[in-house]
């Protein structure tokens, strides 16, 4: 994997609080379950209430925006690490942690007896998914260009220089929010939520609409693009260490997760930093992290686990996704 080495580095702050806000695990409810299985795993069963069809289990990546991955077939061993509410995290040998239905895995190879509150298992609580819901459109757009142009611009985010895309005049594309003069929409064929120029964008298919104050398009802060963290939004900064590529729009965060305190660092009273090294791949996905400067007593770890779970915009050069190695300094505070 080709990156440049930029050193980017993105300051997260978290704050722990002594009666562990963590302990409900609520970064699994979006995050893929890929990490080690836990020790406190039991053994479990794939259950099929008619063996005679064999129909297999589904399973899922993930507990919210569920997306099945595979199966499980009938009477195969599992272990399973933790409930949520409706769901197991299960894994094997062969298959890292993923999330299938409770109803789906008993205690005993012969008879079905469900991991209840009374089972060994740890119950992590019902996912919150509430914040996890796709982002709906509020209105119909429709893309409109002036002169010889037979299509508009597609951006990243508010901050990218150089166009990701481009979408046909008049096609249809839904509208979210407004940015200054700027439009954030969903557009074609998987509307994905992207950004255009509000002049680029009617209320109506055959005369130029804007959508200004007036409509029902809720207006929101404008990006402060002169400094690059700007695109990073809640959470985090990006700042340079050194003057950047001006050919490269660096990568933007747009999904992060907290990491949790480990009982052993509560209990020590540990703070600190935990500096690490990764690229965000052009898939938007952060590989090969490192550690660079750790604190021990599990935070590490820990500071790892939830990174593996962000999600970026790629950085992007001439307009394509690339590679792009970034430092991520993870803050632990108790308070």
């Amino acid at each position: 994997m080709t990156s440049l080495r930029l050193p980017f580095v993105i300051l997260f702050a978290v704050s722990a609080y002594a009666h562990s806000c963590f302990a409900a695990d609520p970064a699994a409810a979006f995050a893929p379950a890929d990490e080690q299985p836990a020790r406190s795993a039991v053994d479990g069963f794939v259950f099929c209430s008619d063996p005679g069809k064999d129909q297999p289990v589904p399973v899922y990546v993930r507990l919210c925006n569920k997306r099945q991955v595979g199966t499980l077939n009938c009477g195969e061993k599992v272990e399973v690490l933790s409930r949520h509410d409706d769901m197991l995290r299960i894994a094997s040998s062969e298959r890292p942690p993923r999330f299938v239905p409770a109803s789906a895995i008993s205690q005993q190879a012969n008879k079905f007896v469900a991991f209840d509150s009374q089972s060994a298992v740890p119950d992590r609580g019902a996912p919150d998914c509430s914040r996890f819901q796709p982002i709906e459109p509020v209105a119909d757009g429709f893309v409109f260009c002036s002169g010889q142009q037979a299509s508009a611009p597609v951006y990243f985010n508010l901050c990218q220089s150089n166009a990701s895309g481009s979408v046909a005049c008049g096609e249809k594309v839904g509208v979210i929010s407004r940015h200054g003069d700027m439009l954030r929409v969903t557009t074609p064929p998987h509307d994905l939520p992207r950004y255009m120029a509000s002049l680029a964008i009617s209320q109506q298919a055959g005369k130029f609409v804007p959508f200004g104050e007036d409509s029902v398009v809720p207006e929101k802060l404008a990006a402060d693009c002169s400094h690059p963290g700007s695109t990073f939004g809640a959470g985090g900064r990006l700042s340079q260490g050194s003057a950047p590529d001006r050919d490269v729009t660096p990568p933007h965060l747009i999904y992060s997760t907290n990491p949790e305190f480990t009982d052993q660092a509560r209990r020590k009273k540990v703070q600190g930093v935990v500096i690490l090294s990764l690229t965000v791949g052009a898939d938007g996905l952060p590989h090969d992290i490192t550690v660079d400067k750790g604190i021990g007593y599990g935070l590490d770890e820990k500071a790892v686990e939830a990174v593996s779970r962000w999600k970026f915009d790629p950085a992007l050069k001439d307009g394509q996704p690339i590679d792009k190695q970034i430092k991520v300094e993870v803050q632990f505070h108790l308070y």
